[in-house]
Parts: structure tokens; sequence; C-alpha cells
């Protein structure tokens, strides 16, 4: 007989905190497998959304009901607010060159590449979420600029968005983790920034 006693629920914390953000070039994905480049701090982080877009269902009717739904594959946006976006790090992203005067110039036929994008979340219980996206490929920099107000400090930031998409070589699009749930350990957390997480799964 079926108990009507829910299983115990797993421990809740609200997120209180964002640092740690890292990115690292996709320099190979295709059906025999992938790769990442050295991995590059952005430090500055304010603020960070991930937004599963296309979530709407697809809906199948049969027998005068409701009969099935299905999704299409996620189009995730990942939208970064930062202190500051340095020039180098613009280079990078969006494939511009700095010239050999230190200016940031951007071509037309400029192509931004693929990259990795990893950050952590401190929790209310001081410890952390990790988060890892695998192919992320960043938007035009959304820049801010206003005048001084007298006595007035008003700070201006930069956002950069993504869009995430899964993985040529395993469709895996996302990594999420929380220290000390599931058999994710101190350890596992020490250095799951230092390099793109693989996953391991037991068929």
């Amino acid at each position: 007989m079926p108990t009507n006693n829910p299983t115990a629920s797993p421990a809740v914390h609200s997120t209180i905190g964002l640092k740690n953000v890292v990115i690292a070039p996709v320099t190979k994905d295709d059906t025999t497998g992938v790769t990442y480049g050295d991995l590059q701090l952005m430090a500055g982080a304010i603020e960070a959304t991930i937004n599963p877009g296309n979530n709407e269902a697809d809906i199948q009717y049969a027998d005068d009901i409701e009969f099935d739904a299905l999704y299409p594959d996620p189009e995730i946006t990942v939208t970064m607010n930062m202190v500051d976006i340095p020039l180098a790090i613009q280079e990078m992203l969006l494939n511009n060159t700095l010239d050999d005067n230190g200016v940031l110039v951007r071509n037309a036929n400029d192509k931004p590449g693929y990259f990795a994008l990893g950050f952590k979340s401190e929790k209310t219980n001081h410890k952390f979420r990790y988060v890892w996206l695998f192919k992320c490929r960043a938007k035009p920099i959304q820049e801010n600029y206003g005048t001084k107000e007298g006595p007035n400090i008003n700070r201006r930031t930069g956002t950069i968005e993504f869009t995430a998409i899964k993985r040529t070589y395993d469709n895996y699009c996302q990594a999420t983790a929380d220290e000390g749930e599931n058999g994710f350990t101190a350890a596992n957390a020490a250095t799951f920034l230092t390099s793109v997480y693989t996953p391991t799964v037991t068929p």
C-alpha cells in the first residue's frame, strides 16, 4: 500500500552572493569530442540571470483531452551585470582587436566565438551553488554612460548577454551543483571552477 507521507524535502537555502565568474573558449565541439582553452577570470560580477526561453509546450490533443506535451530545445539567455567589462575581455569574447596603441577596434566581420561560462553563488548556509554553462556566445555589449550630478554618485555598469546552447558532442548545456548536497563534496567544490566540468553519469 502506498503511504500518504511525502518524502522529506531536501535542504532549502536561498542564494545571497555571486563571484568567481570564469570563461573558457571552446576549442573543439563535434561528434568526436569537446575541448576547452585556458580559463579567464571575469572580476566585478554584480548579478547573473539565467533565463530558459523557448519554454512553451507543444500540446497534442487526443481523445478529447490534453494527451501529451513536448518542449523544444531550450534557448538559454544568460545576462551578466558587471562593474566593468575590460577591453581585453571584450576582445576575447567578441573577437574584436586591440590595436598597437591599446585601442579596441570592432570590425563588421568580427564573429564572436563560443565559451564555457562558470560561477558560484553563496547560499544562506555559507556553502555555495556552482554553475557551468558549457557553450555560450556573447552578444554585443551594452554600455551605459551618464553625466555627473553634483555631489551625487551615479554608478554606471556594463551588461553582457550570452546565448547558451547545447554542445554538439553530447547535448549537455548546463551543470549545477550545491555544495554538501547529493554527494557533491567540499573537495568537488574546490576544483569545480578550475576547469570546465566533465559530467560523470553511470548508465
